[in-house]
């Protein structure tokens, strides 16, 4: 931890005493690599929606077993899960295969004062049934949910618009499309392009309000998925249940539904987002203070955000890494017998899952290299947006004392939160 907290900040000397053009990440488009053809698109698109209808035909009607029902691995490992590795490490792939993206013009324009705001309300609901929710398992459940977030995005799209939906309400295909930002590949004129790891981060405009939120919730709801496996969080929890006031405020909540433990893991969950919201304000007013600079800290806050989304990728590999190996070998037997039905179409149904696939040193290792690999492309990305937009080199320094010390505690604190499931 100590080490890697040192790596950040040895990065952020080198950027100060050696970097002070903003071209040290060139921001033009890349060479093209390959032309997309409309025939393709809708070929992939067609496919996409065929195993969209076939996961949530097998939520309804197949097995109730988890492990023998193709939607609970296709939905919170294939499709969550590899989905955003592919979008992050390759390009955003959901812009081209989203199943959710049927043309509609709209009868209404999109309201500019809602901005991303459905899409915040909509990612804190799947990171609520995430890691929350004790249903996501059982299949007809999962199908039910499913069903109906698409049935609401088609309808959003048919009043306001498929590509206003899906730019403002669209919870996942904003998400990965901030992932996608971070991609070596891009789409542009119907071709893709070829560039730098992170380099479409620094942008030209300015996010909005919404969209710096959408971006901190999503880091911390990851963050927090880690934090539930501590042994701080039984502690948290237990401390809670023993308070009588709050104990008998949880018991009188419960009659709504939920559990106490369900209540407090909620409470956590919505916390996580208002500190990580709180600590980047006061970080953005903490770098104009200290560079002198006469703006103001919304604008500042927003031209950085994008800045934190290659530590947002890596912490999603970092944690998700091991479920994909072995959960995603579910994919293999599932693939044969979507249903639970006993069927064995590709001679794939008798494999076994190997579920010590992936050892605690190889996770251990990865996940170091990877948490401290995406906190030093933020610290590069920060240190260009910090020239582009105060211009003088001394002041774009100085303003990033505050924000590599806020990296510098993260990194600590997502390598403590990862460890501990190995040596707690």
């Amino acid at each position: 931890m100590t080490g890697a907290g040192a790596t950040i900040v040895l990065t952020f000397a080198a950027m100060a005493l050696f970097f002070s053009n903003t071209q040290v990440v060139p921001r033009r488009a890349g060479p093209r690599i390959l032309s997309v053809s409309p025939i393709v698109t809708r070929a992939i698109r067609a496919v996409a929606l065929a195993v969209f209808v076939l996961t949530v035909l097998a939520g309804f009607i197949g097995a109730q077993d988890p492990y023998r029902n193709l939607i609970t691995t296709m939905v919170w490992v294939t499709w969550w899960v590899g989905f955003a590795f592919v979008c992050a490490l390759v390009g955003d792939l959901w812009a081209l295969a989203s199943p959710l993206r049927i043309p509609f013009k709209g009868f209404f324009g999109y309201p500019k004062r809602l901005g991303a705001w459905p899409a915040v309300v909509l990612f804190f609901a799947f990171a609520w049934a995430e890691l929350v929710w004790r249903d996501k398992d059982v299949p007809a459940y999962l199908a039910s949910v499913v069903l109906a977030y698409a049935l609401l995005t088609w309808i959003a799209a048919a009043c306001f618009g498929t590509e206003a939906w899906l730019r403002n309400g669209e919870a996942f295909s904003i998400a990965f499309g901030v992932f996608g930002r971070f991609a070596p590949l891009h789409g542009q004129d119907r071709a893709l392009r070829l560039r730098l790891p992170g380099a479409g981060l620094i942008a030209d405009e300015r996010v909005p309000v919404s969209i710096a939120v959408f971006v901190l919730l999503m880091l911390s709801s990851v963050t927090c998925d880690g934090f539930f496996e501590t042994p701080l969080m039984r502690s948290l929890e237990t401390a809670v249940l023993g308070s009588p006031p709050l104990a008998a405020a949880l018991f009188a909540a419960s009659e709504w539904g939920l559990d106490e433990s369900q209540l407090i893991a909620s409470a956590t969950l919505a916390a996580f987002p208002a500190l990580f919201v709180a600590a980047f304000w006061l970080t953005a007013w903490a770098m104009l203070r200290v560079s002198k600079q006469n703006r103001g800290v919304r604008e500042t806050a927003c031209a950085f955000v994008l800045t934190l989304v290659p530590i947002a990728v890596a912490y999603h590999l970092a944690h998700y890494f091991s479920l994909l190996v072995t959960a995603g070998q579910f994919m293999i037997p599932l693939a044969s017998d979507p249903f639970g039905f006993g069927w064995n179409l590709f001679g794939t149904a008798g494999y076994k899952v190997d579920l010590g696939a992936v050892s605690p040193y190889v996770f251990w290792y990865g996940a170091v290299v990877l948490i401290v690999t995406g906190h030093v492309i933020a610290v590069v990305l920060a240190h260009v947006e910090a020239l582009r937009l105060f211009g003088s080199p001394r002041a774009a320094a100085a303003s990033q004392v505050p924000m590599v010390a806020l990296m510098v505690a993260y990194t600590m604190l997502s390598l403590w939160i990862l460890a501990q499931p190995i040596v707690g």
